[in-house]
């Protein structure tokens, strides 16, 4: 569980790559509250979509495509916003981090987080003798881990100086663009 949680929340995602750019702008102490609200919202994805699989799926397998299409469309739009941002420090469209609430919507259309919840639900919590007791377990270290792993995210763009930030968010841009791309193919080639 611990391997799958570290591996699912250090990998590059849309997530990581704004948490990293808030970081780069911001720093660190600033970036917090968009990684604590993006934690919190992957830990109400995790423990909803448990507590739905725990009752039956049909209504979580419903919900997955229109969610990444949606999450998509809105990571792609983010990636558009930060490949035409010229790297000042604070400009008027960003004079304030990204807060608690951005990293929760973010996170919550953000469609990594929906396929690394159903997937560590149906490998690890499922098949369970106690999954209600898994999903707790589970619950908890993913937060840890999830949150540990985006503030490092932030602590690393925090380390970007100012003369290299226009590239370092044309990078973040392209690679939040190629895992928008990548999700929506793993989505919908199955």
């Amino acid at each position: 569980m611990a391997v799958f949680a570290l591996a699912s929340s250090a990998t590059t995602g849309p997530v990581n790559i704004i948490g990293a750019m808030t970081g780069a702008r911001f720093g660190t102490r600033r970036a917090l509250p968009f990684v604590s609200g993006a934690t919190f919202c992957f830990l109400m994805l995790f423990l909803g979509f448990g507590a739905g699989m725990l009752a039956g799926t049909a209504w979580i397998l419903a919900l997955s495509r229109p969610m990444t299409l949606i999450g998509g469309a809105y990571l792609l739009w983010l990636a558009w916003g930060l490949l035409r941002d010229g790297g000042g420090r604070a400009g008027p469209a960003l004079a304030q981090p990204p807060g608690f609430w951005a990293g929760a919507m973010v996170q919550g259309l953000n469609p990594k987080a929906w396929l690394a919840v159903l997937s560590s639900l149906s490998t690890f919590v499922l098949p369970l003798s106690d999954p209600a007791r898994g999903l707790m377990v589970f619950a908890i270290l993913f937060t840890a881990i999830c949150w540990g792993c985006l503030a490092l995210w932030a602590w690393g763009g925090a380390g970007i100086g100012q003369r290299w930030l226009k590239g370092f968010n044309q990078v973040m841009a392209a690679l939040l663009a190629l895992s928008v791309v990548w999700m929506l193919l793993e989505a919908f080639m199955r």
